[in-house]
């Protein structure tokens, strides 16, 4: 597989997406695709059922999470993994971890920190800008809650899976 030149811009167009940024993903350097608003963006979606274990507990893997849930009720990994952007069909629910480079990135500049991104499309009220909202992502916490990221002041947080929330699909490259 060739690995396409990577951008050295946040949010620079992108593997029908968006730059977001690198990580490590299991001791591998990865690349981080966050998807267009309009096409990857759900709002008021719940993570899931209630009082079911699941394996989707990696802090970094949210494509293992998201293969983990979609086999079970879990409307907002089913809604990122259904996702065709590109001729890409890889999209995924964002780990805990690949949230925190969506937030240390792509963060508005509206809220309680002081500015934070430098991508003009994700700057507050932009057409990518992530709203001022909680984000699930696929790391479930126990049998009854999930890990959420706050795009309004920038906190993690634990809330019930069938409390209801944004989503915002996301896809990786190793490289």
């Amino acid at each position: 597989m060739i690995t396409p030149e990577i951008p050295t811009i946040i949010g620079m167009p992108f593997g029908a997406g968006f730059f977001a940024g690198t990580y490590l993903d299991h001791g591998r350097l990865a690349v981080l695709i966050v998807a267009p608003k309009a096409e990857g963006e759900a709002e008021d979606i719940v993570w899931g059922e209630d009082g079911t274990e699941t394996a989707a507990r990696s802090l970094i893997d949210g494509q293992a999470n998201t293969r983990a849930l979609v086999e079970g009720d879990h409307p907002a990994a089913k809604f990122c993994a259904a996702r065709r952007i590109g001729g890409f069909d890889d999209w995924h629910l964002p780990a805990l971890d690949q949230m925190t480079v969506l937030r240390a990135n792509l963060m508005p500049d509206a809220g309680y920190i002081p500015a934070q991104t430098t991508a003009e499309a994700f700057k507050d009220g932009a057409p990518e800008a992530f709203e001022q909202d909680a984000y699930w992502t696929s790391t479930e916490f126990s049998t009854a809650s999930a890990r959420v990221q706050g795009f309004n002041h920038g906190g993690q947080g634990v809330y019930g899976k069938t409390d209801s929330f944004r989503c915002r699909a996301v896809r990786k490259i190793l490289i």
